[in-house]
């Protein structure tokens, strides 16, 4: 089971807590204040979306930890800076909680999440390493990807990790870059991709299928009637992929199943409100108030106006032995780096 730490007030660590008990091999610190009782080769960054540009930092930090027999770590913010410093609000790929579900399934040791406030924003990059990575953290190993810059005015970087290393006796490592495509994966271009209906390409960058969750409301039934019944997802995800259909599948209690997926405002039937519906092939049970997650594997097409429900009918069907055809040859694996 996971061990949590924290010293958030009493009702937030109970939360978290009761959020993150069933995680297993994983410690979850936050916001330590007192230093830790052991030393650590740690990763830092936002890592949101955890992708292959993280699995090179996470992979150097396990390196290091084997070498110098300290624990692995991930450091990370919450809340993101950018939304504390008032720049570009930044959508997040994923939430909280499921990075922190995805870092155990790298075999990191523990994961320390840092409240970022506006005080920790005007800390000095010199006292951010002094009293928070040396004191607090018992930092043996820092990795960190070739921009990573930190501290009051983002003064420091990776020559400055360094300079502070050679006097205070700790490492910089410097992960490479990620590269598909020819393309430096990050999360802004992963952004992108999703935005863009690019699914195929982003789970090339992620490393994984791309997901989103939500709860299972109920509807109108629209696809009932028709013959196609759906799950509509509640989700509080805040990146979608651009309004089409697309291949996907959901993992329930008997296994995976595959099933195609409508992000949309469903013209034909002139509505305006954005849904996601996902139709579950060979499943007909109710999943009403349960928490579904669905992978993302291709786009198929547009979201468009048909002239009849027949005719919306006989496109569904075609989707759907497209799907099929899609889903065939491609492995469900919900695994990180798979």
């Amino acid at each position: 089971m996971v061990v949590f730490r924290s010293f958030l007030p009493r009702f937030q660590r109970v939360f978290i807590f009761l959020r993150f008990w069933f995680l297993e091999n994983m410690e979850i610190i936050i916001d330590p204040k007192q230093p830790l009782d052991f030393q650590t080769s740690a990763g830092i960054g936002n890592f949101d979306g955890v992708h292959l540009g993280h699995k090179k930092i996470i992979d150097a930090v396990k390196h290091c930890s084997r070498e110098n027999s300290t624990r692995s770590c991930v450091i990370t913010f919450d809340p993101h800076p950018q939304r504390v410093l008032g720049r570009k609000e930044p959508f997040l790929i994923l939430p909280l909680e499921r990075r922190f579900e995805m870092f155990e399934g790298t075999g990191i040791d523990a994961v320390i999440c840092i409240n970022f406030t506006s005080e920790l924003s005007k800390v000095s990059a010199e006292n951010f390493v002094k009293d928070i990575l040396l004191e607090r953290l018992r930092i043996k190993d820092i990795v960190v990807g070739p921009r990573f810059s930190f501290g009051h005015k983002r003064k420091g970087n990776v020559d400055f990790l360094r300079s502070m290393g050679n006097i205070h006796g700790f490492n910089t490592v410097v992960a490479e870059a990620a590269r598909v495509d020819d393309r430096v994966v990050s999360s802004s271009v992963i952004r992108n991709l999703v935005r863009d209906g690019e699914i195929s390409g982003a789970n090339r960058f992620f490393g994984y299928d791309y997901y989103i969750e939500g709860v299972v409301v109920e509807g109108e039934k629209r696809g009932r009637k028709l013959g196609f019944p759906t799950v509509n997802l509640d989700t509080e995800w805040e990146i979608l992929p651009k309004p089409g259909v697309y291949a996907t599948y959901v993992k329930l209690s008997d296994g995976f199943h595959g099933s195609i997926t409508n992000i949309g405002v469903r013209p034909t039937f002139e509505e305006s409100k954005l849904t996601v519906e996902t139709h579950i092939f060979d499943f007909n049970d109710n999943l009403y108030g349960e928490e579904v997650r669905v992978n993302f594997v291709e786009r198929l097409r547009d979201e468009k106006r048909f002239e009849s429900v027949d005719k919306l009918v006989e496109q569904i069907n075609h989707d759907i032995a497209g799907v099929r055809e899609i889903l065939r040859d491609c492995p469900k694996d919900e695994r990180i780096w798979k």
